[in-house]
């Protein structure tokens, strides 16, 4: 699992990181906080004093504080749920294009200055990013400076102060990024197939949205959206770092319980379905090797089988020793790079391969995976499938997959940016409690259990199949 570390330069994340990301975060709060919000204050190492604090203001926003003073620093993320499942083809793009104004546009108490010059005039990081279920503002700041940060986050994100003429250039940026990453195959990949894979569902649409729809937003138009969505109770806070419990608290309650509740929307979402037939799309761009996505619909975040279907991409397509390699690789060398990744989402997920091939060499990759994925729900995945005295011939896939997952959590969790993240995206997506931490709950999974989701999920199911070939060339 790629993990990215957040840089000190302020930058806007880029949409096609979400899908690394997505998985990331799943697995890194699971870790932290095994279980439930409310229950999730858990006591320092002598016992005395509580070291974290999860609690929700009379407005709705949940706030989760975790001291860790391995560092000065102090992370904190707000997450609010809203995100490309919540538009309309009246309003495609408008999460995005909000996101950036309310990172780059003038606060309520700023005059002229930006948002983003006033943290960095304080040596503060500051991201932004947007995803189809939530949008996230992150801030990572010194200690010292963290009552300013904290204050400065609520009125980047609740003062709905826009400036007209900051509207336009941050339109012109967001359709350059759009012509830009249409000429990147792995996000253009992804995006197309999820296109596929969710046609007629919100999921379906871009997260950068309809240019049309986008060059015509006004601020009145991003204003009154936002009034709709961006409400404390959509909203959760994670404040992780160096700061003393009780005092962060006051301070959070002392500047967050100010906002107006408002009126919550509920939401009229669907779940996303199954595909009902196999789909293909072939692109064509300007590059010298092919790449093929394929798609299936899998589980969302709070799906049973999360976990297990999590392992058993590790085991196929990602970690040490994926078996998919073994497949496509060997004598023939159908692919030189493979990933699997599993993404669940508050409606629905999906598990996507990912293969770099030539292009002579893509219809015999989809067969000869067709042909392995289909016998999939049989494999043994451990040593304990065998009887004991052969169970030292033979490679454990399934522990191989637990040390790997267990490895890239212990990695993940050392930032408390990255736990800020989590926590305030699991307190928003996360519907049903959890028995015992992330790590004793990957111990659980056994070989029957891949066994069970490869047949539930991939062997034999419908497939949405995406090619990325190199642009033919005509007569010169």
């Amino acid at each position: 699992m790629q993990l990215f570390a957040f840089s000190a330069t302020i930058i806007v994340m880029l949409t096609r990181r979400l899908f690394v990301r997505s998985v990331i975060i799943v697995m890194a709060f699971l870790l932290a906080w095994p279980n439930t919000a409310p229950a999730a204050a858990a006591p320092a190492g002598n016992g005395q004093n509580p070291s974290s604090s999860y609690f929700v203001l009379d407005n709705g926003l949940q706030v989760l504080l975790q001291e860790k003073h391995d560092l000065p620093l102090t992370a904190m993320t707000l997450a609010v749920n809203l995100g490309v499942k919540d538009e309309t083809e009246n309003s495609s793009g408008y999460t995005h294009l909000l996101e950036h104004m309310l990172l780059f546009g003038s606060s309520a108490e700023a005059g002229n200055d930006t948002s983003l010059a006033e943290f960095r005039s304080h040596g503060i990081a500051a991201n932004a990013h947007t995803d189809h279920d939530l949008m996230t503002f992150e801030v990572s700041c010194p200690a010292a400076d963290s009552a300013w940060a904290l204050a400065g986050l609520r009125q980047t994100v609740f003062s709905n102060r826009m400036d007209a003429v900051r509207l336009e250039k941050e339109k012109r940026i967001i359709l350059e990024e759009i012509l830009q990453l249409r000429d990147n195959p792995q996000y253009l990949g992804r995006l197309l197939l999820m296109q596929l894979l969710f046609a007629g569902h919100p999921y379906g649409r871009a997260p950068y949205g309809d240019k049309n729809v986008i060059s015509k937003a006004s601020v009145e138009d991003l204003q009154a959206f936002g009034r709709r969505f961006l409400l404390p109770g959509r909203c959760a806070l994670s404040i992780i770092g160096d700061f003393v419990l009780p005092d962060m608290e006051k301070q959070v309650r002392a500047g967050w319980s100010v906002l107006e509740k408002g009126d919550a929307i509920a939401a009229d979402i669907p779940p996303a379905g199954r595909l009902k037939k196999n789909v293909e799309q072939r692109v064509e761009l300007d590059l010298n090797e092919s790449h093929l996505f394929l798609g299936w619909w899998a589980p969302d975040f709070n799906h049973e089988h999360r976990l297990a279907l999590s392992l058993l991409t590790y085991v196929l397509g990602r970690g040490l020793n994926p078996l998919l390699y073994a497949v496509l690789g060997g004598e023939r060398r159908l692919v030189e790079q493979l990933d699997m990744s599993y993404i669940p989402m508050a409606y629905g997920g999906m598990v996507v391969l990912h293969l770099i091939l030539d292009e002579k060499n893509i219809s015999g990759a989809r067969n000869e995976l067709a042909r392995f994925l289909s016998q999939a729900g049989s494999f043994n995945f451990s040593k304990e499938d065998y009887q004991t005295p052969y169970q030292s011939h033979v490679f454990d896939y399934l522990e191989s997959a637990k040390n790997q997952m267990t490895y890239d959590a212990g990695n993940f969790t050392e930032s408390a940016l990255n736990l800020s993240n989590a926590s305030a995206r699991f307190l928003l997506l996360n519907l049903k409690p959890s028995e015992g931490s992330y790590l004793e709950n990957v111990e659980k999974v056994e070989s029957s259990d891949l066994r069970r989701v490869a047949g539930k999920y991939l062997s034999g199911k419908k497939v949405a199949a995406l090619a990325i070939v190199p642009l033919k060339k005509g007569p010169q």
